[in-house]
Order: C-alpha cells, then structure tokens, then sequence
C-alpha cells in the first residue's frame, strides 16, 4: 500500500463503509475477502468517450493473490449470470 495518508485514510473509510452496508443488507459472519469493480466515463477533447473500468482491492490490492480475486468475481459472475438465465425463463 501507498504511503499516502490520505489514500489509507479512504481505503479504512471504505472497508467502514462496506462493513456498514453488508451489516444493514442482512449478512452475517465476518468479511474475509472484497472487491469493488468500477467504471467511469469521459469526454477527450474531440467528444469521443473514454470508459475506464478497475478493480480497488483491499488496502489497494498489494498483498491479494489474484487467485483469490479472481475466484471471488467469478464466483459473482457466475451467480449473476444464473440470476440473468432464470429472469429470461
């Protein structure tokens, strides 16, 4: 991880944030493991949008084997593309 003060200061408000969240949306347990995939767009200079879609990994990503968060989102697409196959039924 950085040594940027402020960027260890937003991953521990985010690790806060998702703990607040997965405890108000009824999960129980302890958090092993997280990811947070985004994307977000823009404009150059010429109007031709820019998307850039990434990963924030846990104190930003440093010490997660890929074989971890990789297993983690497919195992999320996998789940998402069942759910995706039954509302199509």
């Amino acid at each position: 991880m950085t040594d940027d003060p402020r960027l260890k200061a937003a991953y521990r408000h985010l690790e806060e944030a998702i703990d607040e969240v997965t405890e108000l949306e009824g999960f129980e347990g302890v958090r092993t493991e997280w990811v947070m995939v985004m994307a977000t767009q823009r404009y150059d200079e010429d109007g031709d949008g820019i998307t850039q879609v990434g990963t924030l990994l846990p104190d930003g990503g440093g010490h997660v084997p890929y074989h971890r968060s990789m297993g983690l989102l497919d195992y999320a697409l996998t789940r998402m593309r069942a759910e995706v196959a039954k509302d199509d039924e």
